[in-house]
């Protein structure tokens, strides 16, 4: 056991919520960007988004059983959490690259289909938010003692990834607002050169 875990410091707390912080942070943006990035930059119909979306809750309902079913029962790589943190994590954060470039992950794959690329990429993410966020929340029960240090523990994990959460959502606010302007000006200045012509 480490100093820092025996003593239960403030950064002991702090260092304990950044796992659950980014995959809340994955999570969020993922809320506040996969819509307006559907219907703005592939132009998907709403029933379309509503199919992307629907993949979101099955990967939830399958997920989170399996995966806490299994990582209370595995040790693996010197931990029973470690390895869904690890693969969520970075699984999650490929998905987030790949959310607004579906077009070039469809053209490289030689699928025709948006759609289903769209569909795969928010289920890939869904799945390993899920994946993920259950071990980091998890590791709080594992390595602080029950009663008042443990909920210590899930206030300070709750108070930084709520932060974080509104953080991403203002991000995911700004980039949004950031493309559609640029979008509203390429399109007026195509209008316009139109109308001159």
């Amino acid at each position: 056991m480490l100093a820092i875990q025996r003593n239960l410091s403030k950064i002991f707390y702090i260092l304990l919520s950044l796992p659950a912080t980014a995959m809340g942070f994955a999570l969020s943006v993922q809320i506040s960007a996969l819509s307006w990035i559907l219907t703005t930059q592939y132009g998907l119909d709403i029933h379309q988004v509503g199919l992307v979306w629907a993949a979101g809750p099955i990967a939830g309902i399958l997920g989170q059983v399996i995966v806490g079913i299994i990582s209370d029962n595995v040790w693996l790589w010197n931990g029973r959490r470690r390895p869904f943190i690890l693969v969520g994590g970075t699984l999650a954060a490929l998905m987030l690259l790949a959310l607004p470039n579906i077009g070039v992950v469809s053209t490289t794959l030689g699928i025709s289909g948006l759609l289903g690329v769209a569909i795969t990429v928010a289920l890939t993410l869904d799945l390993s938010i899920n994946l993920g966020f259950n071990p980091t929340r998890a590791i709080i029960a594992d390595v602080t003692p029950e009663g008042e240090e443990r909920t210590k523990g899930y206030t300070w994990m709750q108070t930084i990834s709520g932060s974080f959460g509104v953080l991403a959502y203002g991000i995911g606010a700004y980039w949004g607002l950031c493309c559609s302007l640029v979008w509203v000006s390429n399109n007026s200045f195509h209008k316009a050169s139109f109308i001159h012509v």
